[in-house]
C-alpha cells in the first residue's frame, strides 16, 4: 500500500516552462452573482495557493476571472509563482486579441500564462448562431490569430477539447503548437488514443471532469466514485476515490485540475497515491465493462438544434472527431 504524499510533480511544456500536474478548477455551473459566493470561491483560492496549489484554471465561461484575480492578487504568493490558465467562448473566435484583453480586465492581471481557444466551434459575434465547422471563423483561422498573441501578456497558448482528426487539420498550419489540450477525460472515457497522440506531438494534455463531475447531467458519472472497481482500489491506497481518479490520471502524465470549495477537498486532492501497473490497467479498463461516458453529450447548455439536427455547440460528434459515422468512439 503507498503512502499518500504532497504533489509536487511538474510537467515540461513544448515552450521550455513546466506546469504543476494538480491545480484548481474554478468552474462553478453558475454565474456566482451571488457576493457569498463569491467571497467563498475567492478564499478557496486562496487557501488552494496556501496550500501548495500553484496552477489555477478559469474561463469567460465560467464567470468568476475577477474573483479569480482577486485572489490570486491577494494570496501573498509571488504572481510569477502561479500558472493562471484562462479561455475564450465561441463569439470571440472572430477576435482572440480582444477576448484576451477582455479577461486581462477581468482578471486584474499584467498577463496571462496560458490562453486557451475553450472549443474548436465558434458563434457568431453576437451569439445568436453556432457556426458549423466549415464556416468562417474556422479553428484554423482563430488560431493564427492566437499566433501572434504571445508575448508579454499572454505567455503561451492552448487549445481545448480537440481530438486527433481537428488537431491534425491545425498542426498542418499552425507556426506554433499548443501548449495544451484540455479535454473531458476519466475513467469512463480515458482517451487511451488520443493522450499518445497529444504527448507525441509535443501537446500536453490537461483533463476535465477526471473525477466524474456531471452527475447532475447524467447519473453514470456517478460511478467514477462509487462503483466498486474504484472503491476497492481507493480503500486499498487509504484515500479517496477522487484521489485515485487524480491519480490514475496523473500517472499517465496528464495534468488535473479538480474544482472545490471543500477545505478539506482540496488538500486532499494534491495529494496523490502511486498505483501499480494492474490497477492502472484495471482503470483503464473500466469503461468497458461500466460502459463509455461522454458528459459533454449530457450538458443542456452545450445543445444546439442545427438544421433540426441536434448538435454540441452547431458540430457533431464526428465533426469533432470523437466517432466516426458508424458510433464508434475515436479518442
Amino acid at each position: 500500500m503507498s503512502t499518500p504524499q504532497f504533489c509536487s510533480t511538474a510537467f515540461p511544456l513544448n515552450n521550455g516552462t513546466r506546469i504543476p500536474a494538480v491545480g484548481l478548477g474554478t468552474w462553478q455551473g453558475s454565474g456566482n452573482d451571488n457576493d457569498a459566493e463569491k467571497n467563498q470561491i475567492r478564499d478557496s483560492i486562496i487557501h488552494a495557493l496556501h496550500s501548495g496549489y500553484r496552477l489555477i484554471d478559469t474561463a469567460q465561461y465560467y464567470f468568476v476571472e475577477p474573483v479569480v484575480g482577486e485572489a490570486v492578487r491577494n494570496s501573498g504568493i509571488p504572481r510569477e509563482d502561479i500558472t493562471v490558465i484562462t479561455k475564450f467562448w465561441g463569439e470571440w473566435h472572430h477576435d482572440p486579441a480582444a477576448a484576451l484583453q477582455k479577461s486581462l480586465d477581468a482578471l486584474g492581471l499584467d498577463y496571462i500564462d496560458i490562453f486557451l481557444m475553450h472549443w474548436p466551434c465558434a458563434e457568431t459575434p453576437d451569439k445568436s448562431r453556432a457556426l458549423r465547422i466549415d464556416e468562417s471563423p474556422t479553428f484554423v483561422e482563430t488560431w493564427n490569430k492566437m499566433e501572434e498573441l504571445v508575448g508579454d501578456r499572454c505567455w503561451s497558448i492552448g487549445v481545448c477539447n480537440f481530438t486527433q482528426k481537428t488537431l491534425d487539420v491545425l498542426l498542418k498550419e499552425a507556426k506554433v503548437v499548443p501548449v495544451v489540450n484540455q479535454v473531458e477525460l476519466h475513467a469512463l472515457n480515458p482517451n487511451l488514443r488520443l493522450v499518445p497522440y497529444c504527448q507525441e506531438k509535443g501537446i500536453q494534455v490537461m483533463s476535465w471532469s477526471t473525477m466524474g463531475g456531471g452527475a447532475e447531467f447524467t447519473p453514470q458519472a456517478s460511478e467514477i466514485l462509487r462503483n466498486p472497481i474504484f472503491t476497492r482500489i481507493a480503500q486499498r491506497h487509504q484515500c479517496s476515490t477522487g484521489a485515485l481518479a487524480l491519480s490514475w490520471a496523473a500517472q499517465r502524465g496528464i495534468i488535473v485540475i479538480p474544482k472545490s470549495s471543500s477545505i478539506k477537498r482540496i488538500e486532499e486532492n494534491i495529494r496523490l497515491v502511486a498505483l501499480d501497473d494492474s490497477e492502472m490497467q484495471e482503470i483503464n479498463d473500466a469503461h468497458r465493462t461500466i460502459g463509455q461516458l461522454r458528459i459533454a453529450d449530457h450538458i443542456p447548455g452545450m445543445r444546439r438544434e442545427v438544421n433540426g439536427q441536434s448538435t454540441i455547440l452547431g458540430w457533431t460528434q464526428q465533426d469533432f472527431g470523437w466517432e466516426d459515422a458508424s458510433g464508434n468512439w475515436l479518442c
